[in-house]
Parts: structure tokens; sequence; C-alpha cells
């Protein structure tokens, strides 16, 4: 299993080095920035039947690097490799005797449905991950955005189907029990690949130093359609419904490029208010 996860990261990290080293010749490097993002994801599983939006928490994060495209510096392509937890999950507490509505009944036991005092969803998929996107900035304000691609690679996954709490003849204590399922990398219960799309937001704080917010959706089932149980008390095949998972996620991070040149804005109104940051891209560190 952790072979799997050596050569996954292995093929991650070649491809993105020879990347690198392919575009930072003399000739060339001035066209080329490079940086780091740090931040979280936030997601849900759409398919999974527990309506729980975007509760997962997880990091994403890893180096970037930029080609430009212009002399004004206004279009440009990035390419990423992130190590990205994703997935989803609910905790949902019942009073005693109380029913778990219709819709929300995927995760606890159909046949003992008023034992089910709690129960308790988690899916974990960790990425490697290398999104591809073109993005547009101006030159002057520094706010850009971007649409773009990401395939991803599955090196770690658990996934949790309930947590339930059964109270015995004693009030005062009771049988707690949870089901790890045997979901693993090779189980063939979600893919190896994910494929995503990806828009992008960059909101700027400091010169090299931004604000990014991303969604990302997969574009197409990153595992095998599942059974749900539509009712709490399933008595024919109607009362079952069948779904396929999809990634979808928030991102908020923090983005940083290490030799991205900048300099003063001396662009003043008649009041002699600056227009627009003190800080702008150097327009000449890009030439070519």
């Amino acid at each position: 299993m952790f072979s799997n996860y050596k050569v996954s990261f292995l093929h991650s990290l070649f491809f993105f080095l020879l990347f690198c080293f392919l575009v930072s010749t003399p000739a060339s490097a001035q066209r080329f920035i490079g940086g780091i993002a740090v931040g979280m994801n936030f997601s849900m599983v759409d398919g999974d039947e527990v309506f729980e939006t975007y509760s997962k928490v997880g990091f994403n994060g890893g180096p970037y690097i930029k080609l430009m495209l212009d002399n004004k510096q206004r279009f440009s392509i990035t390419m990423e490799l992130l190590y990205a937890q994703k997935g989803g999950q609910k905790k949902y507490p019942a009073p005693t005797g109380v029913r778990i509505a219709l819709g929300d009944t995927a995760l606890i036991d159909p046949y003992y449905p008023e034992e089910n005092m709690k129960y308790f969803y988690r899916l974990r998929t960790d990425y490697l991950e290398i999104p591809l996107l073109v993005h547009f900035e101006d030159p002057r304000s520094k706010f850009g955005i971007g649409l773009g691609f990401a395939w991803s690679r599955l090196v770690y996954i658990t996934e949790y189907e309930h947590d339930f709490r059964r109270f015995t003849l004693d009030t005062a204590s009771s049988i707690r029990g949870a089901r790890r399922l045997n979901t693993t990398i090779n189980s063939g219960r979600y893919f190896k690949n994910d494929w995503s799309i990806v828009a992008d937001v960059k909101i700027p704080i400091y010169k090299g130093l931004k604000a990014n917010f991303r969604f990302q959706y997969s574009l197409v089932p990153f595992g095998i359609a599942r059974q749900f149980f539509y009712s709490i008390n399933p008595k024919d095949e109607h009362e079952f419904r069948i779904r396929k998972p999809f990634h979808n996620t928030l991102t908020f991070r923090i983005i940083y490029s290490f030799n991205e040149k900048y300099t003063e804005n001396e662009n003043y109104d008649w009041d002699g208010n600056r227009i627009g940051p003190q800080w702008i891209r150097d327009p000449n560190a890009m030439r070519w």
C-alpha cells in the first residue's frame, strides 16, 4: 500500500520538477514566477446522502510556478503541486425516541432506527493534485481570476459508516458502536484518479502576498455508484436510490510569490491622491 503512495508521489513530483527545469533557462527565466500556497479545504460529497454542506475540513497546500504570457503581465498559466484533503462528514444527535427525518437515512441502521441516538459519517480522501489554470490579473490592482482543470491521485483514504449509541435496560449505561468500512485505495470503492474543474480568485494583500479563494468540482464520479435507503424501513425496490459521488470543494489559501517584482505606484490624481494600490508589478521586470 505504501509503495503505491510512493509511486504516485514520485510520478507527480517528477513531472512538476521536469516542468520547472524546462522553463528555468536564462532566456525565459524572467517569464516565470515561483511561489507557495497554504490553506484549507472545506469539502462535501454530492452523492453521499448526508446532506451536510462543506463540513469536512482538510489541508490544501504546495508549490506553484506561473508563466507570464504577455508584456503587460495580464495573462498567465499556473501549474501547482498540492497535497489536498477532501471528503465529507456529518454528526447528528437525535432526541430519545425521535426518528431521523426522511432523506437523512443513508447512514442509520434501517432495521433499528429507534436505537440510533446519534449517527456519524466521515470520508477522508487525501490526494496529490496538479491543477493547471489560466489566469487574468489586473497589473495595477493585482486582482485576478482563473479557470482550469486539475488531476488528482488518491494516496490515502478512511471511511466510517455510522456511530450509534444503544441504551440498555439500565439507563445509566449504554453500548456504543462504530463501523469502519473496509475502504482502501485498492478496494475499488473509490477511484484512484479524480478530474475536476477549478475556478479561482486572487485578492492582493501586500506585494507578492495574496488571498486565494477557489471552487472545485469533480467532472466525473470519483467512486462507484452506491445504493441508499430512501425511507426508514424499505419495503420494496422503489424505496432505494442510486447515487454517484462527486467532490464539491471550497478552498481558502494564502499564496506568496517569491520572485515577483514590484515598484511603488506613482500615479496620482490632481489632488495628490494615489490612483490604485501603493505597490504594482514592475512594468520592466517581464519584458522579452
